[in-house]
């Protein structure tokens, strides 16, 4: 069930002009590799995000994202990392970094 906030917030994020207002707020049982967690979620409206788990909920359940070995470890469970493909008309995947149009003009 969807609760309305009595007391909407801002959410600023960490770049320039990127922040969202939470306006509602849910109990939900997040479930990940058969195991699940009751946890309280904000929810905002995030381009191109279905969900983005925070450092309390990460320190809670002892998450370690392991980047050399592609897992991730959750309460001692380890998990492979996957790797979402996209296809080639997927608008996502034409997102550049401006450091990589400098490259591509010169």
């Amino acid at each position: 069930m969807v609760d309305t906030l009595a007391d909407p917030h801002i959410l600023q994020l960490g770049t320039v002009g990127s922040r969202s207002i939470i306006k509602f707020g849910a109990d939900v049982a997040i479930t990940i590799a058969k195991q699940s967690y009751p946890s309280y979620v904000d929810i905002a409206n995030f381009d191109r995000y279905d969900m983005i788990i925070g450092t309390p909920f990460m320190r809670k359940h002892g998450v370690l994202l392991d980047f050399k070995k592609n897992r991730v470890i959750i309460d001692d469970t380890i998990l492979p990392a996957v790797r979402v493909e996209l296809g080639e008309g997927d608008a996502r995947l034409h997102r550049y970094r401006v450091t990589d149009k400098k490259r591509k003009q010169e």
